[in-house]
């Protein structure tokens, strides 16, 4: 059974609605990085991560390898923000490429990164083809404080 989640979006009763979980996996920094710029407004880095990733869903026997670049900006406090670019390769050939946008913070419960993100896909697979019409919540949870290792978590984004 898909896994569905509700959440109010404002005060006039109006309900956003996730759909089915599509992939879920551990997710890997592929390095430091490298840093752009430091200022007032906070360090502008480049760094790469990549992810293994299991299909549920209509996903379901997409298993695939994500690997992403990331164009980000965390200030000293508060929410950092990243561009994000890269590749899903699936098991069996087939490849779509990821376009997004992410927010990103330290956790009060937890005290460990964790963010949420925006992804639109675009492949021309037609195995793949339903991907190019959805757009993906995705949500990550850091294991660790410098995101050596998290948990990754992709979303269909129904309206």
């Amino acid at each position: 059974m898909p896994l569905r989640i509700a959440f109010s979006v404002d005060y006039s009763g109006e309900i956003m609605v996730l759909g089915e979980k599509l992939w879920e996996g551990k997710g890997k920094s592929g390095g430091p990085g490298f840093i752009k710029s430091i200022d007032i407004e906070g360090v502008k880095s480049v760094y790469a991560w990549s992810a293994q990733l299991k299909g549920f869903g209509c996903a379901e026997g997409v298993d695939c390898m994500v690997q992403v670049t990331a164009d980000g900006m965390q200030p000293p406090k508060g929410i950092g923000r990243e561009k994000d670019q890269g590749v899903m390769m699936t098991m069996t050939g087939e490849m779509a490429v990821i376009k997004g946008h992410d927010l990103s913070k330290m956790s009060d419960s937890s005290g460990k990164p964790v963010g949420v993100g925006l992804w639109s896909f675009m492949t021309m697979s037609e195995k793949l083809s339903w991907m190019n019409d959805i757009i993906a919540v995705i949500t990550m949870e850091a294991l660790d404080p410098m995101w050596e290792t998290s948990n990754i978590t992709i979303y269909e984004w129904k309206t």
